[in-house]
Formats: C-alpha cells, sequence, structure tokens
C-alpha cells in the first residue's frame, strides 16, 4: 500500500521531467537539422497526454456543484452560479487574454443577457442564447462607434442604428453582418445614444 502511495504521489514529477528531457531533445534537433526517432516523438506526444490529463480544472472556492463558487479552466476563471455542477445563473469568466463575460449562463453556455469586453476594449452588451449573440444587443467599437440592433447567429442582421461620432444611421437593415444599401436615414444629431 505504501508503494502504491508513493507511485501515485511521485509520477506527476516523474511525468514533468520526462516531459522536459524530451523537449531538450527536441530543441537540440531542430538547431542541429536531426531528425528524431519517431518512438522519442511518440514519448513526447504521450507525456503532454498525460500532463493534460493531471491539469483538470479546479474547484478553489466554494460551492461549483450546486451554489456559488470559483472554478479555475486551463483558459481561465468562472466566478459564480452553479447547479448540478454546470455553471448556471449570474456569472463572470475571465479568460487569460483579459477577455470577460458578465451576465446570465444556462447549463455552462452564456444564455440571456451578459456584458462581453473584449482584451481590446471593444464590448457587447445584450443578449445570448446558447453562447451565441442573438436577439437585441448594442456592440461598442474601440472608435467610439456603436451598433445598436438585432443579432443571429453572432451576426448583426436586421433593424438597428448606427452610431458614428458625428452622425447617426437611424433603422438601417443588416442581413448576415452585411448593411443593405439604401435604408435608413442619415442625421447629423441624435438625442437617444446609447451609453
Amino acid at each position: 500500500m505504501k508503494k502504491l502511495i508513493l507511485i501515485f504521489l511521485f509520477s506527476p514529477l516523474a511525468i514533468i521531467a520526462q516531459s522536459e528531457k524530451t523537449k531538450d531533445i527536441s530543441e537540440k534537433a531542430d538547431k542541429q537539422n536531426i531528425e528524431i526517432p519517431q518512438d522519442i516523438v511518440d514519448a513526447n506526444t504521450k507525456t503532454k497526454e498525460q500532463e493534460s490529463k493531471i491539469i483538470l480544472p479546479e474547484c478553489t472556492s466554494g460551492d461549483c456543484k450546486d451554489g456559488q463558487g470559483i472554478m479555475k479552466y486551463r483558459s481561465g476563471v468562472y466566478v459564480g452560479d452553479w447547479k448540478n455542477g454546470l455553471r448556471n445563473g449570474q456569472g463572470k469568466f475571465t479568460w487569460n487574454n483579459n477577455d470577460t463575460y458578465n451576465g446570465t449562463w444556462a447549463e455552462d453556455k452564456r444564455h440571456g443577457q451578459g456584458t462581453y469586453i473584449w482584451h481590446d476594449g471593444s464590448k457587447y452588451k445584450g443578449n445570448y442564447s446558447h453562447d451565441i449573440r442573438s436577439g437585441y444587443g448594442i456592440y461598442y467599437y474601440t472608435n467610439g462607434t456603436i451598433y445598436e440592433g438585432t443579432w443571429q447567429n453572432n451576426l448583426k442582421h436586421g433593424i438597428a442604428n448606427f452610431y458614428y461620432n458625428e452622425s447617426v444611421n437611424i433603422g438601417g437593415r443588416y442581413f448576415n453582418n452585411e448593411y443593405v444599401s439604401g435604408t435608413g436615414i442619415t442625421k447629423d444629431t441624435y438625442k437617444h445614444k446609447p451609453e
């Protein structure tokens, strides 16, 4: 039993050490234009697969089954409500690249009202359906331009207002992310610009 426990405790260290060894061999071979034998390539692939199995999503705080908790993933961190082990209710996910989504979740997907902010500063505030922008939403571009209207399959689709820095196009029509020419009224000023 003690041997089994020791093997269990030290096997991740052995995997990491093997991975570093094969990485060093690969780097040296690349520099010297040497072909690496297939068994070494296979061993390196197997080691990476084993490492990925060791690093799993981890509940770092609270109740990540039915309640409120913090779950750390490879891609980022989720803080919020859980139901049956799935993100469900209000919650915020912050990706490693600093993109964030703060809003409603259902069965592990963005669903309902939420705000997604990209790391470049652009922002979408509106409705999601099963991880897809769908229905009414406002998209804020980094240059100050704003699209306010309907979405379908993550694309601008339907009647919308497009606010530029100096003017607005009211009632324009979009079809699969493309503006349909000849629609909308352009005005220099408009009092109802979204904030």
